[in-house]
């Protein structure tokens, strides 16, 4: 399947994969930063899919696509309370006694086994939220710094307004 050219315009064919706009003016000269901009769809060239980047759909589904990676990520349990004592001077023991005092309703004694699983996934889902972002709300964390955590093996610094 080729492209579709009308006005010195690529205009195009149903999404299935993508490459940047950079890559096709890379490859095709003749076309100006103007010409991927206004793409009504994607195009297909050549054997590859070109789409223009700023189209909601596209930015959609790239930020699925990240969220999916983020959540597949592990650490394990260690990883995870050594990054709580260098960021907090915490313990699992601390944290569940915080979670008692903060979340009253929580089951302490799942916790506990949960806290000795082999793994931690970042995208581990209870009651609808994602875990790692409720615990990290309690401590001061947003999910981007959950994120961090699972990227980084470590806890960000907080600033003093943050802590507060």
């Amino acid at each position: 399947m080729k492209a579709i050219v009308n006005d010195n315009k690529i205009i195009g064919t149903p999404r299935q994969d993508y490459i940047s706009n950079a890559d096709i003016l890379a490859g095709y000269p003749e076309y100006s930063e103007e010409d991927i901009i206004h793409l009504d769809a994607p195009v297909y060239c050549n054997g590859v899919w070109y789409v223009d980047e700023n189209d909601p759909e596209y930015i959609e589904a790239k930020a699925l696509e990240e969220r999916q990676r983020l959540d597949a990520l592990t650490l394990t349990p260690a990883d995870v309370e050594r990054a709580l004592y260098k960021a907090k001077g915490m313990d699992f023991e601390d944290l569940k006694a915080l979670i008692v005092q903060e979340l009253p309703t929580v089951d302490i004694k799942a916790l506990s086994i949960e806290f000795r699983a082999k793994d931690f996934y970042r995208g581990a889902m209870a009651g609808g939220m994602r875990l790692f972002d409720v615990v990290g709300a309690l401590l001061g964390y947003s999910p981007n710094d959950m994120d961090y955590l699972f990227q980084n093996k470590e806890l960000p610094q907080l600033t003093e307004s943050e802590v507060e």
